[in-house]
């Protein structure tokens, strides 16, 4: 949008609107009728459109008084037909959404904040629209989403931009929450699914490249968490000795994660790690009767062998 035109263009209009508002106030013209004013609106969001093509859809800052007006027009047309729900308002919001969508197609790279603004209006057009037909956990959900796509492109636009890929990431995942919250019970397998959703990146980094085995602790970790966590909420995990095979389920995942470090990166430590996790696993099952002993006794033991190892290391 030029400076000159733009200047013609907003000064004609509100200079227009101020005389109609003195005439109406000195009763020399009758208040508008909703049909002239649903044309009057329609040939300023016409004109809206006509400089936006002129300028070879270059200027995308026409549209917003072409999508604004459109929006107005259309919102009238639908009050007038008794609508009467708050998918009235819908037309302006998708009317703003016009020319932030514009500017990206125009320049993507130098435009790439446009996708949030847009993402913004398209969320309240949708929500106007859908709000007396859905619940609120799918409009929660559907903020979510749309802020998660709008910033998975932006990160797709320009790949060095990881943290709008992160951004994506997290709130993709936190807006499978309220979807599942409008399941009642099935609320609670949240939890999980949020462990397995931290999980993953830390498998993909690790999958990509040797360099990043530190990222298989906290992959494995978050992975045994999360099937304890749905096994406790599916109802697997309820008398003392379903804790006792969960707490060497647990211990024995561990010693994968461990043994993964071991044997394919040749860690030496990883090596002490896993057979202690290991015999931890497999013993905790054999003496399950004895279950509230066996933890105390342990760690008296673990604590015992670090005591005779650092004072040998002190008299060698």
């Amino acid at each position: 949008m030029s400076i000159h035109r733009s200047s013609l263009f907003w000064g004609l209009l509100l200079i227009g609107a101020g005389l109609l508002a003195l005439a109406q106030r000195m009763g020399l013209v009758d208040t508008f009728s909703a049909t002239a004013w649903m044309t009057v609106f329609a040939v300023i969001s016409l004109f809206g459109f006509i400089n936006y093509a002129v300028s070879g859809f270059r200027e995308w800052g026409w549209l917003f008084p072409a999508g604004i007006f459109a929006g107005l027009a259309v919102t009238i047309g639908l009050a007038e037909s008794s609508v009467d729900s708050a998918a009235v308002g819908s037309p302006i919001f998708f009317g703003l959404l016009l020319p932030f969508a514009a500017a990206y197609l125009t320049d993507r790279i130098r435009n790439w904040w446009a996708l949030i603004t847009g993402g913004i209006m398209l969320f309240l057009a949708l929500t106007t629209l859908l709000v007396d037909i859905t619940g609120g956990e799918w409009i929660g959900a559907l903020f979510m989403f749309l802020v998660a796509v709008s910033f998975l492109v932006v990160y797709l636009n320009q790949r060095s931009r990881t943290w709008a890929l992160i951004v994506a990431y997290v709130t993709g995942v936190l807006g499978i929450a309220p979807l599942m919250a409008a399941g009642g019970d099935t609320a609670a397998y949240f939890g999980p699914i949020f462990l397995l959703a931290v999980a993953i990146p830390f498998f993909v980094l690790y999958f990509r490249s040797l360099d990043h085995w530190w990222a298989i602790i906290p992959a494995g970790v978050m992975t045994v968490l999360a099937v304890i966590a749905l096994l406790a909420i599916a109802g697997f995990i309820q008398s003392d000795t379903d804790e006792v095979y969960a707490n060497a389920l647990m211990m024995g995942g561990l010693a994968a994660t461990f043994a993964v470090l071991w044997l394919r990166h040749s860690i030496p430590w990883a090596r002490i790690v896993t057979i202690v996790l290991g015999l931890l696993a497999v013993t905790s099952v054999f003496l399950a009767s004895q279950y509230q002993f066996f933890w105390p006794v342990a760690i008296i033991l673990a604590g015992g062998y670090l005591l005779y190892s650092g004072l040998r290391a002190r008299s060698a």
